[in-house]
């Protein structure tokens, strides 16, 4: 029979911890964390099938029965921590911000908030979901998504075994094959492969990628329903085979940097699920890590973990939104301790009773989940219409703050005049002295400063974008021993300078505005070299800019007055890179927007200009107002106003 076991919720303390430390910012010693999800995964993929399996082998398995078992799991703490949210939401965030929020919960309700993030693509490990409050969601979602299909298929199949066992591993099989190379399948024409590929078709949020990590626990569940392993006769190898799955999980949390392998999930992605299920098959409570994971403490972590993931994200959110600067340790430590205090209250008050049937029935449960579904609906709707409202009266009382950066504080309008010019990929055959553009997002930002200050409207202007990551580089070294792995599928195709060379050589002025990396800046000097321009050609170089980080929110409701007077220093990495770019590349063609627009007291950078509009809305962005005033600094000085 199914029997509860302690190391299992040691184990699941062991998944929620780097989670929880890795989102709080202590990414130097959990550069894996994230990999908490992926134990998880494996965690509920066993105790769902183990219970799905002793239930079908006493014949009482009902459908309704387990769909309640998840209402009382789920639901209760999931909607209690969303309303609580909301009243942060409310009041922390922007217009646009609260919209997505609103629009974040409806996809919750809908068990899809996964497909949500994907479609917004956001990518999990941008800065940009730092600032969600409920990013962390996605998981429930994948979850729940498997389990709408998988508990019906056992069922169907439950006196087929073998055939269920079969149907799987191909299912397992599949997936796997799309979280690792599923993005080769609209290049199969093109006979070109990734050996890490995943983009659309199994990405980070999809199920299609993460099927396999839960039926790796349905495998283990089907196992131990026919094997015991907890006889004396295995205590060798149990021994032997948990003490590896442990150390896979902590080699994982410790070196799985994101930064540096293929976006998950892939085949890196075996490490900490192997190391998960080994434990579960081996770990029982005999072992030394059956018996480190069942001590109280761990057991006890392990029973609020789910509270402890619910509430986390949506405290470290809203610290952020809050500030412009990063939280310091003692803040963040003082906000984990929050999160667990707020776990414990959560799981005896929130969790427990409603998971007591003597307490509730089934048909409280099932009332009180659709109602509590369409009170959270009305909230959703609610708070979207209050972002529209507060963006409609913005400027009823002479204040544009918030109009003005919808319209002109997003990406939309950083990319918007640059992308509509990349769809013509040759000059014209006039007279006009030709000028190609060549860059990431910062390019974007100068074709807008050229755009609204109508500055070059006597050249015929054309521009090719390559990825940040990518950076722009010529030499005889292999450019991909310095991009993280997860981007050179990216950079492999369409953003390589080489492919603009054709651009480069009918043109008679060359602009490359770049978000420089160290490795790229020190090469520099070369790339410009092996262009082979001639004499008659300029070529431009413009340096990074980033005036520190920006929270627009701490400025709603502040006088012009109070605005023109927010100054700050710019992220020290991008003043490394301009002083190194100012020491190897000429001054007649080297733009140092930084030293430009940051002289304020200490050399710190002006957040707003002198009318007291917003500059950047992301502190290395430009708004339509930081457009203008970039400009008229950077055109009236050396080297630019020679254009």
């Amino acid at each position: 029979m199914f029997a509860y076991r302690e190391e299992i919720d040691g184990l699941r303390s062991i998944a929620v911890i780097p989670v929880i430390l890795y989102h709080a910012g202590f990414t130097k010693f959990f550069a894996g964390g994230y990999i908490g999800v992926d134990i998880f995964f494996v965690i509920s993929g066993y105790l769902i099938t183990s219970v799905i399996e002793h239930e079908c082998e006493q014949e009482r398995f009902s459908i309704i029965n387990f769909y309640e078992r998840r209402c009382r799991r789920i639901l209760p703490a999931l909607f209690f921590i969303i309303c609580l949210s909301s009243l942060g939401a409310y009041y922390l965030m922007l217009p646009e911000e609260l919209k997505e929020y609103g629009e974040t919960v409806i996809s919750i309700l809908c068990l899809s908030s996964n497909v949500f993030f994907w479609y917004k693509n956001d990518g999990y490990f941008s800065e940009i979901n730092e600032l969600n409050p409920l990013v962390h969601t996605w998981s429930l979602a994948v979850e729940e998504q498997f389990y709408f299909i998988f508990p019906i298929l056992c069922y169907l199949l439950r006196k087929r075994k073998r055939c269920l066992i079969i149907v799987l591993i191909i299912c397992a099989g599949i997936s796997f094959f799309l979280c690792q190379w599923g993005g080769n399948l609209p290049l199969i024409f093109n006979h070109q492969f990734y050996m890490f590929s995943q983009p659309h078709y199994a990405s980070f949020y999809l199920p299609t990628g993460r099927i396999w990590e839960l039926l790796f626990g349905a495998f283990i569940a089907f196992f131990l329903r026919t094997h015991d392993l907890t006889e004396k006769t295995y205590r060798i190898v149990n021994e032997f085979f948990s003490i590896i799955g442990l150390a896979l999980i902590i080699v994982s949390v410790i070196f799985l940097n994101s930064h540096r392998i293929p976006s998950f999930p892939n085949c890196y992605t075996l490490l900490p699920t192997v190391g998960a299920s080994l434990i579960i098959l081996f770990g029982q409570k005999n072992t030394l890590v059956g018996y480190l994971l069942s001590t109280r403490l761990l057991r006890f972590i392990g029973l609020i973990s789910y509270s402890i993931y619910l509430w986390h994200q949506p405290l470290l959110a809203f610290l952020r939104l809050q500030s412009n600067r990063t939280p310091e340790i003692f803040i963040i430590t003082i906000v984990i301790i929050t999160v667990f205090l707020l776990s414990i209250f959560t799981y005896f008050c929130v969790e427990q009773p409603f998971r007591n049937k003597t307490r509730f029935t089934r048909k409280q449960i099932f009332s009180m989940a659709g109602v509590g579904s369409i009170l959270i609906l009305i909230l959703a709707l609610g708070l979207i219409q209050t972002a529209n409202s507060r963006t409609a009266i913005a400027g009823n009382d002479g204040d544009t703050y918030l109009s003005d950066l919808r319209k002109y504080g997003n990406w939309q309008y950083v990319v918007r005049d640059f992308n509509q010019l990349a769809k013509r990929k040759t000059f014209s055959n006039e007279s006009n002295t030709k000028l190609v553009l060549i860059g990431d997002s910062f390019a974007q930002d100068f074709y807008n400063i050229i755009v609204e200050g109508k500055y070059l409207s006597s050249y015929d202007i054309r521009v090719y974008y390559i990825y940040s990551r990518c950076q722009i580089y010529l030499g005889s070294q292999n450019r991909k021993q310095f991009i993280d792995v997860q981007h050179h599928q990216t950079c492999a195709n369409d953003n390589d300078i080489k492919l603009a060379l054709p651009l480069i050589r009918q043109a008679n002025v060359i602009l490359l505005v770049n978000n420089w990396y160290e490795w790229s800046a020190r090469r520099l000097p070369m790339t410009i070299r092996l262009l082979n321009l001639t004499k008659q050609q300029e070529i431009f170089i413009v340096g990074p800019k980033h005036f520190g980080k920006v929270n627009p929110k701490l400025y709603i409701n502040k006088t012009m007055e109070y605005r023109i007077k927010q100054f700050q220093h710019p992220k020290a990495e991008t003043i490394k890179v301009n002083d190194l770019l100012e020491r190897t590349i000429d001054p007649s063609m080297y733009v140092n927007v930084l030293r430009m627009i940051c002289n304020g007291y200490n050399h710190t950078c002006p957040l707003f200009t002198r009318e007291g509009k917003l500059i950047s809305h992301d502190g290395a962005h430009l708004t339509k107002y930081g457009v203008i005033y970039v400009g008229n600094i950077i055109f009236q000085n050396k080297p630019l106003n020679r254009l």
